[in-house]
């Protein structure tokens, strides 16, 4: 059975005084049209019966509550959470609440976490990880609310969208292998179709042709590589070493594919980076758990979630484009390359 909620009203009953009587009296601060006496009595008729005030009612009363709601996805790949954490240091510069929004395990996604905000006093929504679907940005309209992706999987995007330039991740990485006086680079990546993947492997392409190094393609891996369970190792890659196939440097698409990666270089006899010298890309935690840990391109997550809390402000005032925002990542040195 469900409990009525409590209201000022309520307690005004109790007490035999106007509602206006009640909110004085129950102000943080003693107001001088409520004297002591009475205030203590509110109070206590209040305790007595739960009432409990609505702090959101409270600021929206008063105009100074703003806020914007983040749609995060539900999986174990974290890199989602830095960026969260960049955008509520940067909403709260701005003066605004970050309203946190798991997409769990609801059937309608993204979009239908959107359309349950129409109780939520939000005044826009950022979405991480879930691509900028058509049915994201149908949702966002119902509520006339303005919305920005973090994504770097679709390749022409139909909402404001901030992710980090992997073509220029990709030459990175690649650049670094190859300054070392390494001529031949692996790529291990995945078989996802993604705008990232495809940047990514770019990125690797144009690094070889900068350094006059023609890429061959049996290097080029894509490894089944399923996200909420990686293999110990990757098949292909085995399969690859095991034909006799070497090679001096290895870039992986993602941190958390070096961990197989690795195995993979160790069960065949190679060590790290003697050997082989190993480049990740995103900085994840993982990145600094491997053995040895890892050299990796770094997403500009803290960027990324001040941009995104920065659209969504500006586009309450004035429409913005459906266009990608990138921002250049960095190298970050470690044990492995």
């Amino acid at each position: 059975m469900t409990r009525n909620r409590i209201t000022l009203a309520d307690v005004s009953k109790r007490a035999g005084v106007g509602v206006a009587t009640v909110s004085r009296a129950l102000a943080a601060e003693p107001h001088r049209d409520v004297s002591p006496a009475t205030r203590e009595r509110i109070r206590k008729i209040a305790d007595e019966l739960g009432y409990r005030p609505s702090l959101a009612a409270r600021a929206l009363r008063s105009g100074d509550y703003r806020a914007l709601s983040v749609i995060i996805p539900d999986f174990e790949w974290g890199w989602w959470e830095p960026v969260v954490r960049s955008a509520y240091n940067a909403a709260e510069e701005h003066g605004y609440h970050l309203l946190v929004h798991p997409v769990g395990e609801r059937r309608d996604g993204p979009a239908g976490t959107i359309l349950a905000l129409s109780n939520v006093p939000t005044d826009g929504v950022i979405v991480l990880g879930y691509g900028a679907s058509r049915e994201v940005l149908e949702a966002a309209w119902a509520l006339r609310l303005p919305v920005v992706s973090v994504d770097d999987t679709v390749t022409q995007p139909i909402l404001p969208t901030v992710s980090v330039d992997n073509r220029a991740g990709g030459r990175m990485a690649t650049e670094h292998l190859l300054s070392q006086g390494l001529q031949r680079v692996a790529y291990v990546g995945n078989t996802w179709k993604a705008d990232f993947v495809d940047q990514r492997i770019q990125g690797y392409r144009d690094a070889h042709e900068s350094a006059g190094i023609e890429v061959d393609e049996q290097l080029i891996l894509k490894c089944e590589n399923p996200a909420g369970d990686p293999p110990f190792t990757f098949k292909e890659l085995d399969d690859l070493l095991a034909a006799g196939v070497r090679f001096d440097g290895m870039f992986c698409e993602y941190d958390r594919m070096a961990g197989p990666a690795l195995r993979s270089l160790r069960r065949a006899g190679l060590t790290v980076p003697d050997d082989v010298a190993v480049v990740g890309y995103d900085d994840e935690e993982s990145a600094k758990l491997t053995d040895p840990p890892l050299t990796t391109i770094r997403q500009p997550y803290e960027e990324l979630g001040a941009l995104a809390v920065s659209l969504a402000i500006q586009a309450q005032s004035s429409p913005l484009a459906a266009e990608r925002r990138t921002i250049v990542p960095t190298l970050r040195k470690r044990h492995s390359a």
